[in-house]
């Protein structure tokens, strides 16, 4: 009778310890599969309010971070006169200038390489726009650094304001003064005369989506 009682004793711990075993296994199971879940642009992530608001100060800080030193004002100037283009660019753009794919930016510029890291290699479009005024007062026209087009309504937008002056330079290969570049370039940023030594003040703006 013991050695029966011991049997059916010793099979019962071992049913426990299988199912506590197993349970174990789903339980793990349950964790890596959360774990692996990765919320993408094409999984509608965007059109929660924190995430936008998340991307959008991400954004922000990337035009920041980028005018260290004035670095943003040369990507800006980063202008080829010999071939009328940024530099290095070679995307047909809207406005009928070349454009920069998001390689080609990240290697030309401080900005263009945090929003590859941060935008591109995860998955999200942007463009990066110039904007700035015209000779005529209160018009203005944009020029595109990136292009990857129409942006999606849930898009989310970012801005930072760069002064260039007269005496900044052209950067790509003839270093032309701003204030002659309007009679020897086709650089698409116009000169304003309403405010002495400045050339114009541009809103860059990144838009992510």
């Amino acid at each position: 009778m013991w050695k029966r009682d011991s049997l059916n004793g010793d099979r019962g711990q071992a049913y426990t310890l299988e199912g506590f075993v197993s349970a174990m296994v789903v339980l793990m199971a349950v964790l890596f599969a959360l774990q692996s879940v990765v919320i993408t642009p094409t999984s509608g992530g965007l059109s929660d309010r924190s995430v936008q608001a998340q991307l959008q100060q991400e954004a922000k800080d990337a035009l920041v971070v980028s005018d260290q030193d004035g670095n943003l004002s040369e990507t800006i100037r980063n202008w080829n006169t010999d071939e009328d283009q940024f530099h290095k660019a070679s995307v047909p753009g809207p406005d009928g200038n070349s454009t920069y794919n998001t390689t080609a930016f990240a290697n030309q510029s401080r900005l263009g390489g945090i929003l590859e890291q941060r935008f591109a290699n995860n998955g999200y479009s942007y463009n990066v726009e110039l904007v700035s005024e015209t000779e005529a007062p209160n018009e203005f026209e944009t020029t595109y650094l990136v292009y990857q087009g129409a942006p999606s309504p849930d898009a989310v937008t970012a801005s930072y304001v760069v002064t260039l002056y007269e005496d900044d330079e052209l950067t790509a290969n003839e270093r032309i003064k701003l204030e002659n570049a309007d009679d020897s370039t086709d650089y698409p940023i116009s000169g304003t005369t309403e405010t002495e030594l400045v050339y114009n003040v541009v809103e860059v703006r990144v838009i992510v989506w």
